[in-house]
């Protein structure tokens, strides 16, 4: 299996969906397709955070470009046009 990035694990899973999810959604899938092994007992929180760093309209300590994510109401997040 190649390795990838969380933000990679949920572009994948985004792609698939083909609708925004929550993280808590994004989080599950990556889990049961083993796209990613998490080092943590907080898998949701380094989604969160590798997510929203990557999140346009967010602008925080740690934020990079190019934003592949885009977040919807009720904290759903889908990926940008960029990466469709």
């Amino acid at each position: 299996m190649e390795k990838r990035t969380i933000a990679q694990a949920a572009i994948e899973v985004l792609k698939e969906a083909k609708q925004p999810m929550t993280v808590a959604e994004i989080t599950q899938a990556i889990l049961d397709k083993g796209l990613y092994t998490f080092n943590t007992k907080d898998e949701r929180g380094m989604v969160r955070r590798a997510i929203e760093r990557r999140c346009e309209g967010i602008q925080r300590k740690g934020s990079v470009s190019p934003k592949y994510f885009i977040k919807f109401f009720e904290n759903q997040f889908s990926i940008s046009d960029e990466v469709k």
